[in-house]
């Protein structure tokens, strides 16, 4: 078994992009160490398997339990939370991402960037639209990383055009920043992350 803050390059990254991206690292109680939270729809349990199998691999444990929605009258779809055990390695990797409490984009992250990591921003926060008012309109794809800085969407944005050469654009919205695809890229962009969209995410590549 590898080291208590040490772990192979796969598995470091998966557990820095599933943190940053969907899933969070916390301090809880007098706990010294971070632990892993992911609150998920049911139907993405493909998903929560796949968060599940990397904390295993990596000598992390966990658990899946039932969700307790609030009763405030609105209908919601049954989720599920994964709740990792308290680990060295999970503290290492918050104090990189979490800057005066709030998420950042960890240059570190950046370099261990490839198709998978970015199927997994796109599972955790992509979209894929279509105008039907154009019957030859192309998918608008965006990353929703409007938690994050401009700068943090300016470097995550040269990341990926220097290791996929997939081009996005740093949009805004409000007081808000996010990333949109350049229709050219549309087709490379699908056919890079296709292999690894877990299949309850098809939909997001209209599939």
């Amino acid at each position: 078994m590898e080291g208590a803050t040490t772990m192979s390059k796969q598995l470091s990254k998966l557990l820095y992009y599933f943190s940053t991206f969907d899933g969070g690292l916390y301090l809880v109680a007098n706990s010294t160490n971070a632990s892993f939270i992911l609150n998920m729809k049911k139907q993405n349990s493909d998903y929560v398997e796949k968060v599940q199998d990397t904390l295993v691999e990596a000598g992390i444990g966990c658990s899946i339990t039932d969700r307790k929605m609030q009763d405030d009258g609105v209908t919601r779809q049954p989720q599920v939370t994964l709740r990792s055990k308290n680990h060295p390695k999970l503290t290492a990797i918050r104090n990189r991402i979490y800057i005066d409490g709030k998420k950042v984009i960890d240059p570190h992250m950046l370099t261990l960037l490839d198709a998978e990591a970015l199927a997994i921003i796109f599972m955790a926060d992509g979209s894929r639209v279509i105008d039907k008012r154009s019957p030859d309109a192309k998918p608008n794809i965006t990353l929703n990383t409007k938690g994050f800085s401009y700068g943090d969407n300016l470097l995550l944005k040269k990341a990926i055009k220097e290791t996929l050469d997939i081009e996005f654009n740093v949009n805004r919205q409000n007081n808000y920043w996010y990333l949109r695809l350049r229709a050219k890229d549309v087709e490379k962009f699908e056919s890079i992350v296709g292999e690894f969209i877990l299949p309850s995410f098809s939909y997001k590549l209209g599939r």
